[in-house]
């Protein structure tokens, strides 16, 4: 089992040891979860996956307006139901 005392900095900021950090994996922007425990503070890693963010050209953008255009006659009756 790794074991270190380590010492807290200003502002309550710890150093996590590399032997530490290698063996979880833990790298710059990782996430971790704190949670207080008996008599200390127990830090998990926390596993995030961004969701996937698709990227549309302006020319697309345009076409789907065009297509989700409606006609002048729908759109009287709708502003008239919204009223």
């Amino acid at each position: 089992m790794l074991k270190k005392i380590i010492k807290i900095q200003t502002k309550g900021m710890v150093t996590i040891p590399i032997e530490f950090r290698e063996k979880l994996g833990i790298e710059p922007n990782s996430l971790l979860e704190a949670k207080i425990v008996d008599n200390g503070v127990f830090f998990a890693k926390v596993e995030y996956n961004a969701p996937k963010v698709n990227l549309y050209s302006d020319e697309e953008i345009k076409e789907w307006m065009i297509a989700d255009k409606i006609d002048e006659k729908t759109a009287k009756k709708l502003a008239k139901i919204l009223k």
